[in-house]
């Protein structure tokens, strides 16, 4: 039987980090109702430089406060006041994938999601076009009357916005033009627009002609449903399934996402209080990427790092890197994060940090992303827990009961009888409830259908 609350707060959240006994949709509102509050990452402040650009050119200090900024999001997203608001900036974060060699500018790009992840979907396509950060990875700074650049007309139109196959190269080439002038201050970091080097002739953009600037690019994908139905897609991959389709339920979802200017959080409500999100073909059918896991893992434990950057020791270890996508396209989904490797890996994660299991595993160099971690690759995998706080509410006794509580907790889909009978195998010498309880979240951990949510 599929547990409503715990399917909802491992999608709409990063896991389950306490029992509930409210009803789905009370649980569902309160939930929304906590995410209107907003916290913004501050770890890192605004550098008082004549250009900010020059941070650049500081590696050491860079490296440095990218580490402090990915920790400050890792420790965010495991408050469950915030579930909700901080799933959805990591899933903005992957869909605008960028770069930024500059950590400030990569906090303010981060912060302005987060502003927009509950509003509306217009305002955010228009603050991250706008954004220094967003500019700076895809060129727009460069892109003047004089020697257009494409790269972010292109990539906003396939990847922001319509999907590939949606548009023409002669709809690249005018939005280009378009977009010219479109920079940041390199002082402050804000967004300036330079007409100088603007193209104020006349263009052609999908049926519009005129002198159209960057604002009328965006105003004319947002009128085409085709943008609906592409951001409708993707939020379907993510929050409900990347592997079953329903055509009728995702194309009523995109006309009311259509129909309600694009907001975002009539778009969450409509998929998490429907009955269909419920159903068992939508249940525990996604694989966990790196940071859902390393965040789940955390939640479900209550437990920390003694060396918290050993969580970005863990990123890079699988692949998966806050602030640091692969490309513009984001990272990869569903069965891309498992191979016989990293799988082997996964599986011994909790017996590593909860049992504390040697491993020899080594990731993967990774170029600028490698210099993010490096010093940190020998280090230890200190982890701790308050196991007498988590056993509390399994420890009535020691049966077939508790470990079901234990499993339902823990899975989103029920194990195997076989792997059932090694666990409770597992468990039947436990000398105690706390070694009890212990043993069966490290039996559960470690098996294939935790990596599933």
């Amino acid at each position: 039987m599929v547990n409503l609350q715990n399917h909802f707060q491992r999608r709409m959240g990063f896991g389950l980090r306490l029992l509930n006994s409210t009803g789905t949709t009370v649980f569902v509102e309160k939930m929304l109702e906590q995410t209107t509050g907003l916290e913004p990452l501050t770890v890192i402040s605004r550098p008082v430089l004549d250009s900010i650009v020059k941070l650049k050119k500081n590696a050491q200090t860079s490296k440095e406060q990218s580490i402090q900024l990915n920790l400050a999001w890792c420790k965010q997203m495991t408050q469950p006041e915030v579930a909700l608001r901080e799933k959805l900036t990591f899933f903005w974060h992957d869909h605008f994938a960028c770069r930024a060699r500059i950590p400030w500018l990569a906090q303010q790009q981060n912060n302005s999601i987060r502003t927009h992840v509950l509003g509306s979907f217009a305002d955010l396509l228009m603050a991250v076009s706008k954004d220094p950060a967003m500019i700076q990875f895809l060129n727009n700074q460069q892109n003047k009357k004089s020697s257009p650049n494409e790269n972010f007309a292109r990539e906003v139109m396939e990847l922001f916005t319509l999907g590939r196959g949606n548009y023409s190269e002669e709809d690249v080439k005018e939005a280009a033009r378009a977009f010219t002038g479109w920079a940041f201050d390199p002082r402050t970091g804000k967004f300036l627009f330079r007409p100088q080097v603007h193209d104020d002739g006349l263009k052609s953009f999908r049926g519009s002609k005129g002198n159209l600037t960057g604002e009328d690019i965006i105003e004319q994908l947002l009128n085409d449903r085709q943008t609906a139905r592409f951001i409708t897609e993707k939020v379907w991959a993510y929050f409900v399934s990347n592997e079953v389709r329903d055509e009728e339920i995702m194309r009523t979802l995109a006309e009311q996402f259509y129909q309600s200017n694009y907001n975002i959080q009539q778009l969450i409500q409509s998929i998490a209080l429907s009955d269909w999100f419920y159903e068992a073909r939508f249940v525990g059918n996604r694989i966990k990427s790196p940071i859902e896991l390393i965040i789940g893992l955390q939640l479900q434990t209550q437990g920390s790092f003694v060396m918290p950057a050993t969580v970005a020791f863990l990123q890079r270890a699988m692949g998966q890197i806050l602030f640091f996508p692969p490309n513009v396209g984001g990272w990869p989904q569903g069965r891309e994060w498992i191979d016989s490797s990293s799988l082997t890996f996964r599986l011994s994660l909790p017996g590593i940090l909860l049992r504390g299991d040697s491993t020899d595993f080594q990731s993967k160099d990774d170029g600028d992303v490698n210099n993010l971690t490096n010093n940190y690759g020998q280090a230890r995998f200190a982890f701790q827990v308050d196991w007498a706080k988590i056993a509390q509410p399994f420890t009535a006794n020691q049966s077939a009961t508790t470990l079901q509580r234990i499993e339902d907790f823990l899975l989103a889909q029920p194990t195997t009888q076989a792997n059932r009978a090694l666990i409770e195998k597992y468990t039947s010498t436990a000398a105690n409830d706390l070694e009890f309880v212990q043993r069966a979240y490290i039996g559960y951990m470690s098996l294939p259908e935790y990596q599933l949510c």
